[in-house]
């Protein structure tokens, strides 16, 4: 083998070693979220609403970074003889630094101002409400007079901007993607619960959920890996 012939397999195999190296870069933003239900429950059962409510979330197996940009929320009552309340505009979704965000829910359609007060939900007994929500800072307009979408993603996984984060933040984001830590953040549902028992108003509650987000390997992101 020549120099010039060592050169040029070096410089291959730098190639070869990059592609691969953007290959996987490219798949290696999934992550998985789940709900922290035993400490659910516990909250419930410490409230002492074990028998009277459910709550549960529905996640595909995995997500890109920039798609998980509302959550499916299941409130189901399992009492016999009284109505749930949920205060919308009562409840609140936390972000990575533990700001408090107000809830949004996502009828087909809305084209609702984001200032205007939402009207609650009334499950019946024995029934379950079905919804999709967000945070009101992740919702834009379609247009002067269009529909609202959400935007942007529960919760904001993109490389935080240098000139413009701090370091724990910048910290935080590389410990993640190189899966060394899970991040976390919380969903506060504020509710009534009306009996003959209660205030004529019903009795204010509010139900936490924990979420946890855990990076995965980047071959999670190959197609042939389902994601419901």
């Amino acid at each position: 083998m020549t120099e010039l012939d060592f050169v040029l397999l070096t410089v291959y195999l730098l190639c070869i070693t990059y592609g691969l190296y953007e290959v996987i870069d490219s798949f290696n933003d999934e992550f998985t979220i789940r709900l922290d239900q035993k400490e659910l429950d516990q909250y419930l059962q410490s409230l002492n609403l074990q028998d009277i409510v459910s709550v549960s979330f529905k996640f595909d197996t995995h997500y890109e970074f920039d798609k998980l940009k509302e959550l499916s929320i299941s409130i189901n009552n399992k009492s016999d003889d009284y109505p749930i309340y949920i205060d919308w505009d009562d409840c609140s979704v936390t972000d990575l630094d533990g700001r408090s965000r107000r809830v949004t829910r996502l009828p087909p359609g809305t084209t609702l101002d984001l200032f205007q007060n939402q009207v609650f939900s009334v499950i019946a007994p024995g029934k379950t409400l079905k919804e999709k929500i967000a945070s009101e800072d992740m919702l834009a307009r379609l247009g002067d007079n269009g529909l609202l979408v959400a935007e942007k993603t529960i919760i904001d996984l993109t490389k935080p901007d240098p000139k413009k984060s701090s370091e724990p933040q910048r910290k935080r984001y590389k410990d993640f993607v190189d899966r060394q830590i899970e991040l976390k953040f919380s969903l506060y549902l504020a509710m009534r619960l009306k009996g003959s028992k209660t205030s004529p108003t019903g009795d204010r509650t509010r139900v936490l959920c924990n979420f946890t987000l855990t990076k995965l390997n980047w071959t999670a992101g190959l197609p042939w890996n389902p994601r419901k």
